[in-house]
C-alpha cells in the first residue's frame, strides 16, 4: 500500500518539475519610425543590454521595424519597449521623452 503512494508522489514531483521549465521564447516586433541604420540599431542595442533575456534583435530598415526575441519568463515586453523609449526612440503609442530625443544624432530625431 504504501509503495503505490511513494509511487504517486514521485511522478508528481517529477511532472511539477519538468513543467517549470518550459521555454517562453517569444518574438516581438517593434514599429521604430527613427529606425534607419547601424547607428540606430547600435543606440537601442545599448538601451537592450542591460535587460536578461533579450536573444537576438534584428532591424528591418525598409519597413522601420525591429525584431526581438526575447525570453518572456525573464524580461517583459514593457520592459523592452521603456528601453527603446528611455533611449530616444519613439513607439506607435509610446512616444519620446523629448529631452531623450535630443540625446540622439541629428538624422535620428
Amino acid at each position: 500500500m504504501k509503495k503505490p503512494i511513494s509511487v504517486l508522489i514521485s511522478l508528481a514531483a517529477l511532472l511539477l518539475i519538468t513543467a517549470c521549465h518550459r521555454n517562453d521564447i517569444r518574438t516581438e516586433i517593434f514599429q521604430i519610425e527613427q529606425l534607419r541604420n547601424p547607428e540606430s540599431v547600435q543606440l537601442i542595442a545599448k538601451a537592450l543590454q542591460p535587460l536578461e533575456g533579450i536573444q537576438k534583435i534584428t532591424p528591418d530598415f525598409e519597413n522601420h521595424e525591429l525584431i526581438v526575441v526575447f525570453d518572456g519568463r525573464v524580461v517583459y515586453v514593457k520592459n523592452i519597449e521603456y528601453a527603446i523609449v528611455a533611449a530616444g526612440f519613439s513607439l506607435p503609442n509610446w512616444p519620446a521623452n523629448p529631452a531623450d530625443k535630443a540625446k540622439l544624432p541629428e538624422e535620428l530625431r
